[in-house]
């Protein structure tokens, strides 16, 4: 059986310590990691977001959409994003993408509650945050069958 496949992305926000004081409040603050940092720790931002993800319990009412949702890191136009792979018993509607994505955007962020109170120990930045961010805009891709390589 061929599935359709399909894939939301959306944008991971890394801080590291930073090594000064916020002038704003006087504590301890962190910075935005760019992303050529981010790809430096990008196993740790994938096992720790994975962790805070899976398992992934594609909802009843999806049962006979969606085959499989797995949770990944992935470089997209040169940024490392969250993307949900799914493959698809059929195409779905525009409405049924709707209420994917709905779905999606509440697991990432329960996800998000667990991993922001969470210092990561990563090898090459030291401690880091990952926030999970969800947008209105995020990228939704269709992955047509003559893009999947093979036939």
């Amino acid at each position: 059986m061929k599935f359709i496949k399909l894939k939301l992305f959306s944008p991971i926000i890394v801080k590291g310590e930073a090594p000064y004081e916020n002038p704003w409040d006087g504590g301890d603050d962190y910075r935005i990691l760019i992303e050529r940092e981010k790809k430096k720790c990008r196993n740790e931002i994938y096992v720790s977001s994975y962790n805070a993800l899976t398992p992934v319990f594609i909802p009843q009412c999806f049962e006979r959409r969606i085959y499989s949702a797995v949770p990944v890191v992935e470089e997209k136009d040169g940024k490392l994003m969250l993307c949900l792979n799914c493959e698809c018993y059929r195409t779905l509607s525009e409405s049924e993408i709707d209420e994917l994505c709905g779905w999606w955007e509440n697991t990432v962020v329960e996800a998000n509650e667990r991993l922001r109170k969470n210092k990561i120990k990563t090898k090459k930045l030291g401690r880091i945050f990952i926030y999970l961010w969800f947008m209105k805009s995020w990228t939704i891709e269709p992955v047509f069958p003559a893009n999947q390589g093979g036939r």
